[in-house]
């Protein structure tokens, strides 16, 4: 092995090291602060298949305007828990599909696999979702959804890293996520060098 390739090894290894203590620390300090506001969801269902797969981890955001209930869009992948008491507070996460407010003003697409009975003038926002992967929007679970069933917007996700929270326990889970997490992101940051270095070679050889 050359020294450059060395150096180069080093190199990575510290990057690696560096980024990994940095998604842990903020891993846990997200824990830490947001205690009773959990931010971490492993998705249970298919429901949202292919564009969320179970045992997917997703961080889930509802404290600034561009992720509270009043900004939640058509198109949005949202969290919510189901309004149907029977339900015993299940948490969701599914599509908006459509929007109702402002006295029954409806924007969007609805494909009910029921019947729905409104027998009052809506005032307030009331969402209704679907999942992806579904045929249509269950009632109970998908509508209505206001700003007390909202719980977040999904602003990430971390492909079948949700296994490893039901596998083991804090801190051990923590340290993995945060170094699968590194890796990701490292490769992320490699991949893109390494085009960089290729368009450089490229622009040489011309």
């Amino acid at each position: 092995m050359s020294k450059n390739q060395k150096d180069r090894k080093r190199r990575d290894i510290k990057i690696i090291i560096i980024i990994v203590v940095v998604f842990a620390i903020a891993f846990i300090s997200i824990r830490t602060i947001l205690a009773d506001s959990n931010p971490f969801y492993v998705v249970a269902s298919g429901s949202m298949i292919p564009v969320l797969n179970v045992n997917d981890l997703i961080i889930v955001w509802a404290k600034d305007n561009n992720t509270s209930f009043e900004s939640a869009d058509i198109g949005d992948i949202i969290v919510f828990k189901a309004p149907d008491p029977s339900e015993d507070n299940k948490t969701i996460v599914h599509r908006v599909s459509a929007i109702i407010e402002n006295g029954n003003n409806l924007t969007g697409n609805v494909i009910l696999c029921a019947p729905i009975a409104i027998n009052e003038v809506i005032q307030e926002k009331t969402i209704l979702t679907k999942g992806d992967a579904n045929e249509c929007s269950i009632p109970g679970i998908d509508f209505p959804i206001t700003e007390e069933n909202y719980v977040g917007k999904v602003v990430l996700t971390i492909p079948q890293v949700g296994i490893i929270p039901q596998v083991l326990k804090p801190p051990v889970n923590y340290v993995i996520i945060a170094i699968i997490g590194g890796l990701l992101a490292y490769s992320f940051i490699r991949g893109s060098n390494k085009d960089k270095e290729e368009e450089k070679e490229k622009l040489k050889d011309d």
